[in-house]
């Protein structure tokens, strides 16, 4: 009895050991969980490509440097070119709408100009007056400008800590590139799950991952591109620009692009031009937002349990708990959820069912 006692109290010291020291460390990494999870993403989504990478040369340490070199080049040098039509765009933007605004007597009797169409319907159609909706839009416009302003503020102010993150990521993705068999073959030791179990989960893990990368990447390609082309047949200026912005906005769940180019209907409404803007609404409805319907769930299909609503709650709670890392945390969750139950039930629940009629039958028999 005393060696039992004996063995329950070094059990227990080593539990609390060991929920300490787990506690310890996570204060250590919590610093730097956004880029490791970042790279573990991309070592994920692009192991197929390191394969092909390590087939070609075969030293895994110059495998591993040229698939994180070529994965930087592939993510920077579209970023870089796109940076530069965008800033490009931008200018003559700016300098076409200096010249409209200069020849008629500034920018604010410009822009007071372009909204009074704006107004004037709001106040037809609510029976406003026109001075309180146009009171309302400039206050409501001041406060998104002073929470844009703080946004740049804080974008610039953090923009050392997102190069270091960056770069933190590259180097964690290198490691992970090098030494991912043995991290996997080091997870199926140390889970107490049987090895076919533990390669289901970690094979759910990867497919979430894998679709969740490709669907986020397809969609805002997808939605960018056709924003774009949405811009250019109606004659709006910088279309290239307006498409990378909508691109990003495809991020934002519910709106997605039509914070890009339900704006841009409106400013050719003010202009007069009815039927570019309803072109510019319905192809934003049906072209621009069916992309998402069609190329998500063709992309999902068969990778993930998760049904279309059930993918929704895991994006929007997974950026409402993590923020912008919760877009491939919240369906990884989700998935490693579903798993864990199926394995359950498999392992247990199905197994205690499959028994009660054994044991009726075999109380039969006895009888």
């Amino acid at each position: 009895m005393a060696v039992q006692s004996g063995n329950r109290l070094a059990l227990a010291v080593l539990i609390a050991l060991a929920a300490g020291s787990a506690s310890l460390v996570y204060i250590l990494m919590r610093p730097f969980l956004q880029p490791i999870f970042f790279a573990i993403v991309l070592a994920i989504a692009f192991q197929p490509a390191f394969q092909r990478i390590s087939a070609w040369i075969k030293p895994r340490v110059l495998a591993s440097l040229s698939a994180t070199l070529l994965l930087l080049a592939l993510v920077l040098a579209p970023l870089g070119m796109l940076g530069v039509t965008i800033v490009h765009e931008a200018r003559s933007s700016y300098a076409q709408l200096a010249q409209q605004s200069a020849q008629e007597g500034g920018w604010s009797t410009w822009l007071g100009r372009v909204a009074d169409g704006p107004v004037q319907w709001i106040a037809s159609r609510t029976g406003v007056p026109a001075p309180d909706v146009k009171s309302i839009a400039e206050s409501r416009a001041k406060s998104w400008s002073e929470a844009l302003v703080r946004w740049g503020g804080s974008v610039l102010g953090d923009l050392t800590s997102t190069i270091g993150n960056g770069m933190l990521c590259l180097f964690v993705l290198f490691f992970l590139f090098l030494e991912g068999d043995a991290i996997r073959r080091g997870i199926v030791r140390w889970l107490p799950l049987p090895h076919g179990r533990t390669e289901e989960l970690l094979g759910s893990i990867t497919q979430s991952i894998v679709a969740n990368v490709y669907g986020i990447a397809a969609v805002g390609s997808a939605q960018g591109v056709l924003t774009g082309l949405g811009f250019l047949f109606t004659g709006l200026p910088a279309p290239v620009m307006w498409g990378a912005l909508a691109a990003l906005a495809s991020l934002v769940p519910l709106v997605g692009p039509a914070l890009i180019w339900a704006p841009g209907a409106l400013v050719l409404l003010t202009h007069g031009a009815w039927g570019k803007a309803l072109f510019l609404a319905l192809w934003g409805l049906l072209a621009v937002g069916m992309a998402d319907n069609v190329l998500r769930p063709w992309i999902l299909s068969g990778k993930t349990e998760m049904n279309t609503l059930v993918v929704f709650f895991a994006l929007m709670g997974g950026m409402q708990a993590f923020g912008f890392i919760g877009l491939f945390a919240g369906p990884v969750i989700f998935s490693v959820g579903v798993q864990v139950f199926r394995i359950l039930r498999e392992e247990y629940l199905d197994e205690s069912t499959a028994d009660e009629p054994a044991a009726e039958a075999s109380q039969a028999g006895e009888a």
